[in-house]
């Protein structure tokens, strides 16, 4: 057996995964078992075709579930190089993966692998959405949506007609009393309508986030880029910044047809006249030293857990006000050095620096993550030569080299807004933690 085929095989053991096909089970002989005894498929032409549809939802749901999981986004290979040597100044540099990001790939944390038109990390299929399963994944939702339609549909007439069964029987409606409701399957039927009713509503979310990320040709990621890109040009307008125009945006029926018709290679990708392969990767590189021009350097004061509600060690206000994001937590130890780029009232996320015993383990990269702001006081250094203070040493994860203190020197000319962008893309204000 192949490595790859038993990594593949080891993402079923997770819990999305498990969770996922184990409600499947218990919803459709839930739903097969009330439909024997409401619309039995021997009763006529309509109630076989009823029963079919079931084993059609059924399969297609797995079907395109094991297909998105297994076929995943498409890694980039590693230590990945452009064919043009030359064009590496457009790109930047994944330390994990020891190579560089094609354009519209992005590096997940949890497969850790750079992944082609990365999307987002799905919990339920343990794997990303991205270039090669956003089909499937939209498939998989339609299926799991139509089903989960059926199945209500199936489970609330049939438990109507067990709660008339009485009813029916004194009418004389004999044919009709074919309902026998007992606890076990009327437990197993409100268990289920509960299943399908919240998972269809998240379906009909995902649903509708998909449709719009395929109708714009704009992942997630790629909308946060673009929304960094309108701040960027808008908080300071003196500096004259050429308008962003995303290259990918082709409009909505060329858009569907590259998700759904075309193969392509996931690294090169058809773009707008006047755009080319290194436009969005480009804007990418801009952010990175704006990102690097307001970084903050703090000191751990006092240690932090790396829990992700830290009631005991930092108190229950700080844990209510717990940043609602997936990123993670890190832990930190007194004289830590961490270079902060995102603030919020009672928490910062920054990129902690590794220890030499770290280096020899194999760690690649700084250490990123949120940690309460109390836990670290920002710290002032006015000595220029001081390069360990310098946030280009550590921001951004890509190898530093000699036209870096270019930028950093053609920076000091450019107005920088020092505030950081919040997730609306508006500036917030700066907080001093004591």
């Amino acid at each position: 057996m192949s490595c790859d085929l038993k990594d593949d095989l080891r993402r079923f053991l997770h819990w999305g995964p498990i969770t996922l096909l184990s409600l499947t089970l218990i919803v459709t002989w839930t739903v097969i078992d009330m439909n024997s005894m409401w619309w039995n498929p021997v009763k006529s032409p309509g109630s076989l075709i009823n029963y079919g549809l079931i084993w059609f939802h059924t399969f297609g749901t797995l079907y395109y579930f094991i297909k998105s999981l297994m076929v995943g986004p498409g890694f980039l290979p590693l230590r990945w190089y452009p064919n043009t040597v030359t064009d590496t100044e457009f790109l930047q540099f994944c330390h994990r993966c020891n190579g560089y990001k094609a354009p519209r790939t992005h590096h997940c944390r949890r497969c850790d692998r750079c992944v082609m038109k990365m999307d987002h990390h799905c919990p339920w299929i343990n794997n990303c959405v991205g270039w090669s399963n956003q089909a499937s994944f939209v498939y998989f939702l339609l299926f799991f949506l139509s089903g989960s339609i059926q199945g209500s549909i199936i489970i609330i007439c049939g438990v109507i007609q067990g709660i008339q069964k009485r009813w029916y029987i004194r009418q004389g409606l004999h044919h009709l009393a074919t309902v026998h409701l007992t606890p076990t399957n009327l437990m197993a039927c409100v268990f289920s309508m509960g299943v399908m009713t919240g998972t269809g509503l998240a379906s009909i979310k995902l649903l509708y986030m998909q449709m719009k990320v395929i109708l714009k040709n704009q992942t997630e990621i790629e909308s946060w880029i673009v929304k960094k890109a309108v701040f960027r040009r808008n908080a300071y307008p003196a500096n004259r910044i050429k308008a962003f125009v995303f290259p990918y945006n082709l409009g909505w029926s060329a858009n569907w047809r590259e998700v759904f018709l075309s193969s392509g290679d996931g690294i090169s990708w058809p773009v707008l006249p006047g755009c080319d392969q290194y436009t969005l990767t480009r804007e990418q590189l801009e952010q990175k030293k704006d990102k690097r021009a307001r970084t903050r350097l703090y000191k751990c004061i006092r240690p932090a857990t790396g829990h992700w509600v830290p009631i005991f060690s930092q108190g229950l206000w700080v844990s209510l006000k717990i940043p609602c994001t997936d990123d993670p937590r890190i832990a930190l130890q007194p004289g830590d050095l961490i270079h902060v780029t995102r603030i919020q009232d009672y928490w910062l996320y920054g990129e902690r620096g590794i220890s030499e015993e770290e280096k020899v383990r194999g760690r690649k990269g700084g250490i990123r993550g949120w940690f309460p702001s109390c836990c670290a006081m920002e710290v002032f250094d006015e000595d220029p030569e001081n390069e360990e203070m310098l946030p280009y040493n550590i921001a951004g994860g890509e190898p530093y080299n000699e036209t870096d203190k270019t930028d950093e020197e053609n920076m000091k000319n450019t107005k920088v807004p020092r505030d950081f962008p919040s997730q609306d893309g508006k500036p917030q204000k700066r907080i001093r933690t004591n």
